[in-house]
């Protein structure tokens, strides 16, 4: 019984069944090239925003059931051939009806009608989801759109917001005598607002101006304000022509006008027409697929089409994002659609004359915002915009030294707060200080730095809320770990305190210190210090190193002492040279002597009257003459220097003195290299 009344329904609903002899009645309307075929019905089509894609019912599947195509729009204008929607139309049975698709604006979503089993009534209203492959299996948008009853021919507004559809309504309503005479069935049209949380309110018919006999086959067109139905309105037709009426802001409908340009005597329904709203398909005579041409006067508002894709900024795959316009003047919220999960497209239909804000978002990743400004725009015109988001953010942090502000090599470690697990560890650059860490969206961080010898330093990094922009940066100056220092200088002799100027060089960086002797200085723990005291009071220079890298780090006050004793230059004083050193068997002095040879240039510029004697000693390995040999060659080297660097050649007395005269006994390998060694000793000063 049940396909009984399907058929008997499917007769009332498609009067294709007359033959089609009505051409005299057309006048700019023309058949879509491609679409029609002379053995069957092309029906009720729906069309892409950009007007590339059409979707239609046709009974050209084996058997004779209806069922859905598609085709795209050609160079040449033509269609190609249409291609069965295998997804949806083997849903079913062989001989379920589906039919009335409608297309979303962003074209990720496609519903339409359908009598699968296991619906709640008699034909039920479905959707299907745009992926990768293609459109998916249909979903009953279920209560309380659907019921036991009859709904078919869904429309969605543009905004996402409103569902149009149709379901019967009891002919016996009908005031008309004669139309209530006419029809077996009669249709009215209804709409549905959506929820916020994605549910539907309870669908509202239309008011009598709109349903005023039967209407049916509703749609909406992309300004959400023009809405074009069939309807039978009038004694004089008893068959579907089509009209248009608007919604107006306190959203009252206004009287349907007739749209004269592309009625005929035939029956005149199921129009669609793209965002560009110069063009609209309907079907003729219950059994074609036509184009006409809409006068200007009767298009809808000018509205621009925004597609694109959102992609994920690593992957280059799509992300189902949502997108959230606003009016840009107002912050009023003007639609919220999503983008395709499959390949993140997206297609948004903006009314001109307005200026929008459009929020591209989706959870675990960034948001970007893009305005369009279309309050001068007159006329249709469309844009691409491929929005990329990025998962995670790159912080770079660049550590260095507070007091230098040289690059330090620190360690980074990232921890998500709350939690005791380190996320990430990583090193900065040891030549610039630099690292820079990939960060997933959706947390809060806490960053920590340390490095060897240097205070740690913390900062928190917050990515739970909105993030627009992807690279941060943040510059971290580490204080150093300091140890006080108390350089004690003395006389020699007496071990009186001496005036003194103390002259510190760290080895381990570039960094020079000036203080006087006898004081605290605070020195870097880690690192090696060479000092130098000197004293206007008639001494000589002295020098010691000071090696801090064994201070325990995290020491709270470290202390260390230097003590340094100065000679008294007086005659027969004696000065030992440190690190006056020669290649092997050599007297050629080795680059490193050149630093203690630069202090005697110093002395004995300061000191004018000044006149000394060069000695060199030797280690006694080897023959007697040839240490003596040697050292003398070696005394006489270092004289060589100090005249090439501008000293009297008379201020000197170059003496060797070979393994004559040990300071310590040569059993040692360390005692021997102490008596190899260069020595001043003062002859007179003035």
């Amino acid at each position: 019984m049940r396909y009984v009344v399907k058929f008997f329904l499917i007769l009332a609903l498609l009067p294709g069944v007359i033959p089609l002899y009505a051409q005299d009645s057309l006048m700019n309307q023309h058949p879509a090239i491609g679409l029609n075929t002379d053995e069957f019905i092309e029906y009720a089509p729906t069309i892409s925003a950009d007007g590339k894609s059409m979707i239609f019912q046709s009974n050209r599947a084996e058997g004779g059931g209806y069922k859905l195509y598609e085709a795209k729009l050609q160079a040449d204008g033509s269609w190609s051939e249409p291609i069965e929607l295998a997804a949806i139309n083997n849903f079913g049975n062989d001989n379920d009806l589906i039919g009335g698709p409608s297309l979303s604006f962003d074209g990720n979503i496609m519903i339409f009608f359908a009598s699968f089993d296991g619906g709640k009534g008699r034909e039920d209203i479905y959707y299907s989801l745009r992926g990768k492959d293609g459109w998916g299996e249909p979903v009953n948008i279920g209560a309380p759109i659907n019921t036991a009853g009859y709904e078919g021919f869904p429309s969605f507004s543009a905004d996402g917001k409103t569902l149009y559809f149709v379901r019967e309504r009891p002919v016996e309503d009908i005031d008309n005598k004669v139309i209530r005479k006419s029809l077996t069935l009669a249709y009215a049209i209804y709409s549905a607002k959506r929820n916020n949380d994605g549910t539907w309110q309870e669908p509202k018919m239309l008011p009598s101006i709109v349903n005023l006999y039967s209407s049916k086959a509703p749609r909406i067109m992309a300004d959400n304000k023009t809405l074009i139905f069939s309807g039978i309105r009038s004694e004089e037709k008893l068959d579907y022509d089509l009209f248009q009426t608007q919604q107006n802001i306190l959203g009252n409908w206004s009287f349907p006008r007739s749209l004269d340009y592309v009625n005929t005597p035939k029956s005149d329904q199921f129009s669609c027409i793209s965002a560009a709203g110069d063009l609209m398909y309907f079907v003729y005579a219950g059994s074609d697929i036509y184009s006409v041409e809409i006068p200007e006067e009767l298009r809808q508002f000018v509205n621009n089409v925004v597609s694109g894709s959102v992609i994920d900024a690593d992957t280059g795959d799509g992300i189902g994002a949502t997108l959230v316009v606003t009016n840009a003047l107002t912050t009023d919220e003007v639609m919220t659609i999503q983008s395709n999960a499959a390949d993140g497209h997206y297609t948004l239909v903006l009314s001109a004359g307005q200026s929008y804000n459009v929020e591209f978002k989706s959870p675990g990743y960034s948001s970007f915002t893009k305005s369009y400004d279309l309050r001068k725009v007159h006329t249709y015109q469309e844009m691409l915009a491929d929005i990329t988001l990025f998962a995670s953010a790159k912080l770079t942090v660049n550590v260095s030294d507070i007091e230098l502000f040289e690059s330090l090599e620190a360690k980074v470690l990232v921890k998500e707060q709350g939690k005791d697990n380190i996320t990430t560890e990583v090193k900065t650059n040891a030549e610039n200080g630099r690292v820079t860490i990939d960060m997933p969206l959706g947390k809060k961080y806490e960053v920590f730095i340390s490095a060897e010898n240097f205070k740690g330093a913390s900062f928190p990094f917050d990515l739970s809320g909105l993030v627009m922009y992807r690279n941060f940066e943040r510059d971290i100056e580490l204080r150093p770990e300091k140890v006080k220092v108390f350089i004690k200088v003395a006389d020699l002799k007496n071990n009186s305190k001496v005036r003194s100027k103390i002259l510190i060089r760290n080895k381990s960086r570039g960094e020079v210190i000036e203080v006087s002797g006898n004081e605290y200085v605070t020195l870097r723990a880690g690192d090696r210090y060479e000092i130098e005291a000197t004293s206007d009071q008639g001494y000589a220079f002295n020098s010691t190193t000071l090696d801090l890298t064994d201070v325990e780090e995290g020491t709270e006050i470290a202390t260390a002492d230097v003590s340094m004793q100065l000679m008294k230059l007086e005659v027969n004083a004696k000065l030992e040279l440190k690190e006056i050193l020669f290649e092997s068997n050599s007297f050629q002095l080795s680059e490193i002597s050149f630093v203690e040879l630069k202090r005697v240039i110093k002395l004995m510029k300061e000191n004018p009257g000044l006149k000394i004697e060069v000695a060199a000693h030797t280690d006694d390995v080897g023959s007697a003459a040839y240490n003596q040999s040697l050292s003398n060659k070696r005394a006489q080297s270092v004289v060589d220097y100090l005249i090439d660097n501008q000293i009297a050649p008379s201020r000197f007395i170059a003496k060797g003195y070979g393994e004559s005269a040990p300071l310590f006994p040569n059993d040692s390998e360390e005692n021997k290299e102490r008596n190899r060694r260069v020595e001043l000793k003062v002859l007179s000063i003035l």
